[in-house]
């Protein structure tokens, strides 16, 4: 179930301090409220006080008042528009890109000899059925509900914290994200030679991504968008890879001592 932007104003103004969890009460859905709460922010409706969490700014209670309007609102909803973009330089069109789409690049990682992919039980076949029985609402409800007013490097950033925090499939949801991801950038016209992408140093940032994941993030549907520790470590790497505006990189640990990290958390259970 979804809320209006502003029945949701009026319950942050009802409440006080709240974050999207509260306000959500397990009816509604919790991630597109923290973006509706973001949308807010923008026009000066509620404020975040901390990290996910919001309050209703005076602007915002007067709406509410019989003299308060706003040229935001049409009805009870936010008019998006381009002024409440974060920038014009985004992903828009998801039109060529659904589950079976989605599904079809992680069992193309499967069948490919010169890739690593974990087998299931020991059985190909069995792996395969969890390849293709990705439950498509969930992989529709990702495409749907995803934040196209932030700008590209968020947008990527959040791209892949959904694919390697959720883990729809059995192995290779890294490559899956990033795969899926560049079919997104062509087709909204941010184009890279295949040469460049995905960066030099996406290595690093697996490895790092797979020990947050492991150790600080938990991922779920009603959690996405949230900018955790997950999320700001992929978009560091964005900001860096698309905007080229840092190159200064850890080189502490190695790679090897990451890989050793990860082994090492696997075999007790992380």
């Amino acid at each position: 179930m979804y809320l209006s932007e502003k029945r949701l104003l009026n319950r942050l103004v009802e409440r006080g301090v709240s974050t999207p969890e509260d306000l959500a009460e397990d009816r509604f859905r919790e991630n597109v409220i923290r973006l509706q709460c973001r949308l807010l922010a923008r026009v000066g409706a509620v404020v975040e006080v901390a990290e996910d969490t919001f309050e209703a700014t005076a602007s915002g209670e007067a709406i509410f008042t019989e003299e308060g309007c706003s040229p935001w609102f049409s009805g009870e909803d936010l008019v998006v528009d381009e002024e409440l973009c974060v920038s014009d330089w985004r992903l828009t069109d998801f039109s060529k890109l659904d589950p079976t789409d989605i599904k079809q690049i992680n069992l193309q990682f499967f069948e490919d000899p010169e890739n690593d992919y974990r087998i299931l039980d020991e059985s190909p076949a069995y792996t395969r059925r969890k390849i293709l029985g990705a439950t498509d609402w969930k992989l529709n409800r990702l495409l749907r509900e995803f934040p196209r007013t932030e700008s590209l490097s968020q947008q990527c950033a959040h791209w892949m914290r959904a694919f390697a925090g959720i883990h729809t499939f059995p192995d290779a949801n890294h490559r899956t994200g990033m795969a899926s991801l560049y079919g997104l950038l062509k087709q909204n016209d941010v184009d890279f030679p295949d040469e460049e992408w995905p960066g030099n140093h996406i290595e690093r940032a697996v490895l790092h991504s797979k020990i947050i994941r492991g150790l600080h993030s938990n991922v779920k549907y009603n959690s996405l968008w949230l900018k955790d520790e997950l999320y700001v470590s992929w978009h560091r790497y964005f900001r860096n890879f698309l905007l080229d505006c840092e190159n200064r990189l850890p080189m502490k640990p190695t790679l090897e001592q990451l890989r050793s990290v990860i082994n090492h958390g696997r075999e007790n259970g992380f």
